[in-house]
């Protein structure tokens, strides 16, 4: 059961990868790479291995290592990170209720964002 759930992860954040290509995303960064982040390290893991070493997209892990994702508060570059990135990835849920919020904030109009929770049903 993890396998197919570890397959399905890595083949959804795949297509929603795919999907973000330079050429389908108004809003880049300034250098044209794709600005990707994830809130805990499994999901950046995952992530940097499906795009792999040669990936010019730019991999932002917002928490520090050793912080609880259930006491996280984004800093103000946290949230500017978020608000400009092309694709988000987070876990959802309680403890990820501050995404709400700083989705409001978004200024990058063409954001794709996977709550996995939502994904996974």
């Amino acid at each position: 059961m993890k396998q197919i759930l570890t397959i399905f992860l890595v083949l959804t954040m795949a297509v929603s990868l795919t999907a973000c290509g330079a050429g389908n995303v108004a809003y880049l960064a300034d250098d044209g790479t794709v600005s990707v982040v994830t809130t805990i390290f499994p999901i950046y893991d995952w992530t940097k291995q499906v795009l792999g070493e040669d990936s010019d997209a730019e991999l932002t892990f917002l928490l520090s290592t050793g912080v609880d994702l259930h006491s996280y508060q984004p800093t103000a570059a946290d949230l500017l990170k978020l608000a400009t990135c092309d694709l988000f990835i987070y876990v959802g849920g309680e403890s990820d209720r501050w995404v709400e919020d700083a989705l409001k904030e978004k200024v990058n109009p063409d954001m794709k964002v996977i709550n996995l929770l939502e994904v996974l049903g």
